[in-house]
């Protein structure tokens, strides 16, 4: 019996994680692939955007901007929910954008879009592929952190082999989905501990994982971590958190030359996002609608699961957005223990604070 979670596979790192070299360099060249692409934002000039609180008084400013987010993946997700009600509240009318969500996909993924000039802005799985990206030259800048101490990557054993901790691991054959972000995450978190184990490499299917055939196999909380069990099959979480593998959430990013050239489209995207997952967060079954609008397919149930953990990240930050200095040089550490980014990585030029502090500022 093979089962797919195939909401997972459009997280693959393929395409811009394994062959990140390749992509960088084409995007050098200036070869693009995309063979339809959004135009340029149109930007005209604006007083400077206010700060907004509400999803529901404020009338428009006249568009200063039409602009694309690529999204990671092309399925319908809560942690995307934010997004949707910017869109269907008009937040992002509100702050004087026209705002086109696109879905990602390996060929079209976020860091390749962004790069190459097709979207303005976009959202990575977490810092780890923005900090790869850019050690490969993509000039691509984060400016807001969505999960504080996310820590979404786990390890599933089943329930009945009593396995629950990683030094029972030791000798054991796991299911890994080679190239993929959480491939770096359970590496990192294995040599750590100095535990050794047998690689597989099945990707996203579980069918061998649910038959025994193998010990273990990495997961997404949000994703085979809630499917499994909703299909009856009995699992242990083995968290690298619990050994001190801490990885962060959701990135927003957009490019260096949209920070140089339209610094005020940059400041009113980010405070249109920041204020959309304020109302999410207060709003929680406005942020279910929004998905089930866009999928009616999509399960309340697993809404509303899916948001405990995400939710839970976002209120782990002292402001919903900020990142801080110390998280991003525990990951730069942590991606060097496995060699995913050179020792004199910057991390400083990776992100910037200055919407996000500006979003805030007087408040």
């Amino acid at each position: 019996m093979k089962i797919y979670l195939t909401k997972s596979k459009w997280l693959s790192r393929k395409g811009f994680g394994a062959n990140i070299v390749a992509l960088i360099a084409a995007i050098s060249l200036l070869l693009g692939v995309v063979g339809c692409e959004n135009p340029k934002p149109t930007v005209t000039p604006s007083s400077p955007v206010p700060v907004v609180s509400s999803a529901s008084t404020t009338a428009p400013l006249p568009v200063i901007a039409n602009v694309s987010m690529r999204l990671p993946i092309p399925v319908v997700d809560t942690a995307f929910s934010p997004y949707y009600i910017a869109v269907d509240k008009g937040i992002f009318a509100k702050y004087g954008l026209n705002v086109k969500l696109e879905p990602g996909t390996p060929e079209l993924n976020p860091v390749k879009m962004l790069a190459q000039g097709t979207d303005q802005f976009a959202v990575l799985g977490g810092p780890e592929i923005l900090f790869t990206a850019r050690s490969k030259g993509a000039q691509i800048v984060g400016t807001a952190i969505l999960h504080k101490d996310a820590n979404f990557v786990t390890v599933l054993t089943l329930k009945k082999s009593q396995i629950t901790k990683l030094s029972e691991l030791e000798g054991k054959k796991v299911g890994f989905s080679l190239g993929h972000i959480s491939t770096d995450v359970l590496r990192m978190t294995f040599k750590k501990e100095n535990v050794n184990v047998q690689e597989s490499d099945v990707g996203f299917d579980y069918g061998q994982f649910i038959a025994g055939k193998l010990d273990a196999q990495w997961a997404f909380k949000t994703t085979a971590g809630l499917a499994l069990p909703a299909k009856g099959v009995e699992v242990n979480f083995i968290n690298p958190s619990d050994y001190g593998i801490v990885t962060q959430g959701h990135v927003l990013v957009t490019s260096e030359k949209m920070i140089k050239e339209n610094p005020k489209v940059v400041q009113a995207f980010n405070d249109a996002v920041l204020e959309a997952i304020a109302y999410s967060l207060a709003n929680p079954q406005e942020a279910i609608a929004a998905a089930i609008k866009r999928d009616p397919n999509f399960k309340k149930e697993v809404g509303e699961k899916q948001l405990e953990v995400y939710n839970a990240a976002i209120k782990k930050n002292s402001r919903i957005g900020d990142i801080s200095e110390a998280d991003m040089i525990k990951t730069k550490d942590q991606m060097l223990s496995v060699g995913l980014i050179p020792a004199d990585f910057d991390v400083q030029s990776a992100y910037t604070t200055q919407f996000v502090e500006q979003h805030y500022k007087g408040k």
